[in-house]
């Protein structure tokens, strides 16, 4: 595998590489979809279950199956939890995504000159002897 050098100075794989792994990796997925579809697991042939409630079957009302007071209470508190939880993590995820921008835009690209803009020098790279 051959790398090749950029315009810019920044190493990038070549065509060929690249295609090369793109069919490979068409060429293992299809294998493995292959090998799964080989172990014969279709919802349509499953049995089916009877339904545990009049009217309805397994999942159509959570309370209709469950009177108890306490346990109901708990799906539902779990359950605003979990959305909480969702916000929580988008919101971590765009405040990191936001802070890595920031902090790429201050880097330099390869091959940039090692101008410091607070005028130091540039040969000790920015530290203080």
């Amino acid at each position: 595998m051959s790398n090749s050098t950029a315009e810019n100075g920044a190493s990038s794989y070549s065509g060929t590489v690249v295609a090369v792994n793109a069919v490979i990796s068409v060429a293992v997925a299809l294998g493995l979809v292959w090998v799964v579809n080989g172990f014969n697991v279709f919802y349509e042939r499953l049995d089916r279950v009877s339904p545990t409630v009049d009217g309805g079957g397994i999942g159509t009302a959570f309370v209709q199956g469950n009177e108890i007071g306490w346990l109901v209470f708990m799906v539902e508190a779990i359950h605003a939890v979990d959305v909480l939880m969702g916000l929580f993590i988008l919101v971590l995820v765009f405040v990191h995504w936001g802070s890595f921008r920031r902090l790429a835009a201050k880097m330099r690209q390869p091959g940039e000159s090692r101008a410091v803009p607070d005028g130091g020098d540039a040969d000790t790279g920015g530290e203080n002897e």
